[in-house]
């Protein structure tokens, strides 16, 4: 599935059932909200920030006008997978999951994250190895713009008070990587 192309068609039932899958989204509702992604990001099948920004409004009606570009642009950035500007209806989707489910702290936000990323990212759900969690932390980084923040020399630091947890196949739970990073110095501030 990934950034799969659906500009300028409708979905498949094979489509519907793998994007209801992914996302826990009955299939009428998955349909429902691929036609009002349609509708808002036009006939490219891409939706831009200025785009989402419209969109976050509606899904988060009571999302505080005083912060909702800075928290669309915020939502925007963490499920732009291949940072391209724009959003897949893949994307979007997770992006709308994540929202409707009233998830507004901030390791929520990240447990989720994890949680809804599509396979191949993440390769065995409810753990992370050492490359996803550098791609976390990458991602983290791009959300937040944390000052003096390097995502390799973190994920060292983070990876080496984990490794007494590593199963034999180098992979710790996700709530304990989490655990872990919330406890960093320069990243208690956004976890």
């Amino acid at each position: 599935m990934g950034n799969q192309n659906t500009a300028g068609r409708t979905l498949t039932d094979y489509d519907i059932r793998l994007f209801s899958q992914q996302s826990q989204l009955p299939p009428h509702i998955v349909q429902q909200l691929y036609e009002a992604f349609m509708e808002r990001a036009g006939k490219d099948g891409r939706m831009t920030v200025s785009e989402f920004k419209q969109a976050y409004t509606e899904i988060k009606p009571n999302a505080s006008v005083l912060n909702v570009n800075n928290e669309a642009e915020q939502v925007f950035v963490m499920f732009d997978r291949d940072h391209n500007g724009v959003l897949t209806f893949d994307e979007f989707m997770m992006a709308y999951v994540l929202l409707q489910k009233g998830i507004d702290t901030p390791v929520n936000r990240w447990q989720s994250a994890i949680n809804i990323m599509p396979p191949g990212v993440i390769s065995r759900p409810g753990y992370v190895n050492a490359p996803e969690a550098l791609q976390l932390l990458q991602s983290m980084n791009q959300v937040y713009q944390i000052p003096n923040f390097d995502p390799n020399m973190q994920q060292n630091l983070v990876w080496s008070q984990l490794t007494p947890q590593l199963d034999p196949t180098g992979y710790v739970p996700q709530a304990e990587f989490l655990r872990v990073l919330s406890v960093q110095p320069n990243i208690t501030p956004y976890i």
